[in-house]
C-alpha cells in the first residue's frame, strides 16, 4: 500500500472578489444580454474569491498582463508566455508547503520522483524539466507529465504515484498539479464561456507519497490509497472539454452536466463500493471536487446528504473557485487539516472531459 503524507498549496499573489471580478467582466463583454446572464451566473456561483497569476482581473489592475490599453484580444503564444513565466514558481510555493508539513527540506527530503500535471499550459522542455533543474533534483530522477486531462487530472497522477510507492518500498513520490486556468479568458458570449469565467481560478497543489513500509519506518501519519475506480460515461462526451483555437483553450462545460452528473452519482458509488468492499454507510468523509455550486449542490440532493458531508467541498469552492487538477487536492488537505481518527474512510470523487468519472478511497493512518 501507498501512503499520502502531505498535501501542500499554493495561489498566485492576485487575489480577487467575486464581485470585483463581475464588474471587469461586464465591461469586458459590453453587451447587455451577457451581463444579464453573468449577473445571474455569478449570484448563483457560492464563489467569493478568485486567484489569477495576471492582475487584469483584479479591480486595481496596476499592469495588465492579458488585456492592454486597446483591449485586443491576446493569441494563444501570448498566453502560454504567460503561463511559462508563471507556473514552476507557484509549483515551488506548493512544494515548498508540502515538505514543510514534513518539517523537512528538499535537500533533506531527497524525492526520487516526480510527476508533473497540468490542462492549461504546454511547452517543451515542460514544468517537469524546470523544477528538476530548480529544485536541484537528480539528473537522473524519473520523471513525467500528465497532460490536457482537465479537472480530474490529479487521480491520474495520484495512481502512476501509488503504483511506483507500491513497486519501490524506497520511493518518495512527488505529484505537482499546477493550472493557471484564467490565462484563457475571452469575452465569448455562448453559455460554455460564461461560466467558465465565473468559476474558475489559478492554483497549484503539491502531494508527498510514500510506500506505507516508509511512512511506518519514520512514524508518518497520511491517509492511505487504498484503490481507485474510474468510469468512462462516453453518452456525455460533448458535455465536456476543451478546444484550443487561435485566442486560448477554449472550455466547453455544457449546462447538462450537474444533471448528468446528478443522474449518475449513485451509481457510480455503488459501483466503485462494490470494488473498495465499501457501503455508503461506511464513508466517513467526502471529497468532491466542486466543479461548480450547481454540481455539489446536485450530488448532495442525489445522494441525500447532509450540510457537513460537502463542507470541505464547498468551502474550496467559495474561497478559490475551481482551479481544475489541483482543486481535489485542496479539498483533501482540508479534510486532513480538520483532523482525522484512525480508520476513517475518505471517498473522493472527480469529474473530467470524456465524461469521464474518477474515484479513489482513503483511509486515515496514524
Amino acid at each position: 500500500m501507498s501512503k499520502i503524507i502531505s498535501v501542500g498549496t499554493a495561489v498566485p499573489q492576485y487575489g480577487t472578489k467575486q464581485s470585483a471580478i463581475l464588474d471587469f467582466m461586464i465591461e469586458a463583454y459590453n453587451d447587455d444580454t451577457a451581463t444579464r446572464k453573468l449577473k445571474i451566473l455569478f449570484h448563483h456561483s457560492g464563489i467569493a474569491t478568485r486567484y489569477s497569476a495576471v492582475s487584469d482581473f483584479n479591480n486595481t489592475r496596476p499592469e495588465n498582463k492579458l488585456y492592454k490599453d486597446d483591449q485586443s484580444a491576446p493569441n494563444v503564444e501570448k498566453r502560454m508566455e504567460i503561463f511559462k513565466e508563471n507556473a514552476v514558481s507557484l509549483a515551488i510555493e506548493a512544494i515548498h508547503d508540502s515538505l514543510n508539513k514534513l518539517n523537512t527540506t528538499n535537500a533533506e527530503f531527497g524525492i526520487t520522483h516526480l510527476i508533473t500535471v497540468t490542462c492549461t499550459g504546454i511547452y517543451a522542455p515542460g514544468m517537469d524539466s524546470v523544477l528538476i533543474k530548480q529544485l536541484n533534483l537528480p539528473v537522473d530522477i524519473f520523471h513525467t507529465s500528465v497532460n490536457f486531462m482537465g479537472c480530474n487530472a490529479a487521480f491520474h497522477a495520484l495512481k502512476l504515484a501509488d503504483m511506483i510507492a507500491k513497486t519501490e518500498e524506497s520511493a518518495r513520490v512527488l505529484v505537482v498539479c499546477v493550472e493557471l486556468c484564467t490565462l484563457h479568458f475571452q469575452p465569448k458570449n455562448n453559455h460554455d464561456n460564461l461560466l467558465s469565467n465565473t468559476i474558475f481560478g489559478d492554483g497549484a497543489a503539491a502531494v508527498v507519497v510514500v510506500s506505507d513500509t516508509k511512512a511506518k519506518q519514520h512514524h508518518q501519519s497520511g491517509i492511505t490509497m487504498n484503490g481507485f475506480y474510474s468510469l468512462l460515461l462516453s453518452k456525455g462526451n460533448d458535455l465536456m472539454g476543451w478546444n484550443i483555437t487561435p485566442l486560448n483553450f477554449e472550455m466547453i462545460l455544457d449546462a447538462k452536466v450537474p444533471d448528468f452528473i446528478g443522474d449518475e452519482v449513485n451509481d457510480i458509488v455503488l459501483k466503485a463500493g462494490k470494488k473498495f468492499n465499501i457501503t455508503p454507510d461506511q464513508i466517513d468523509n467526502w471529497a468532491i471536487h466542486p466543479g461548480g455550486k450547481k454540481i455539489l449542490d446536485t450530488i448532495k440532493k442525489k445522494m441525500q446528504m447532509n450540510d457537513v458531508d460537502l463542507q470541505c467541498s464547498y468551502k474550496v469552492l467559495a474561497e478559490y473557485g475551481n482551479m481544475s487538477s489541483p482543486t481535489i487536492l485542496f479539498v483533501l488537505n482540508e479534510i486532513m487539516q480538520n483532523g482525522l481518527r484512525q480508520n476513517e474512510n475518505i471517498f473522493s470523487i472527480g469529474f473530467g472531459p470524456g465524461l469521464s468519472i474518477e474515484t479513489a478511497l482513503f483511509t486515515y493512518d496514524e
